[in-house]
């Protein structure tokens, strides 16, 4: 949904009566998920991205771009061949949605692979 639901809008545009006025949020039009496999598991696991790096990324390449289809390219693009790609040791943090036994992506580590440990594999 592009929108947000009208109770957020109501709670979103209340007005402060200190300090500055938050700026207003920006919805992110799609949500970003994750398909990955554990070395334990022989199926594959679907976690939603909630990393707020992901959102900020998007927000600016459609700033750029003009367009919410190329920035969702180019952000599957970044994260899957940079962030996820063959000279990282990707790791997830992970976190769950109470009440919901859902379990989400809530950031992305990502070095460099370990040379020496390859070695060795």
């Amino acid at each position: 949904d592009p929108e947000w639901k009208p109770a957020w809008q109501k709670e979103l545009s209340q007005l402060r009566l200190f300090g500055p006025q938050p700026k207003p949020l920006t919805k992110l039009p799609f949500s970003f998920h994750y398909i990955f496999e554990c070395e334990d598991s022989n199926k594959p696991h679907t976690a939603m991205c909630e990393d707020w790096e992901l959102g900020v990324l998007f927000l600016k390449l459609r700033e750029q771009h003009g367009s919410d289809e190329v920035a969702a390219k180019l952000t599957r693009q970044k994260f899957l061949t940079e962030l996820c790609g063959p000279t990282r040791d990707t790791r997830f943090f992970l976190g769950t949605f109470f009440p919901y036994n859902t379990w989400l992506v809530l950031g992305v580590f990502w070095p460099p692979k370990d040379r020496a440990r390859n070695l060795f594999e």
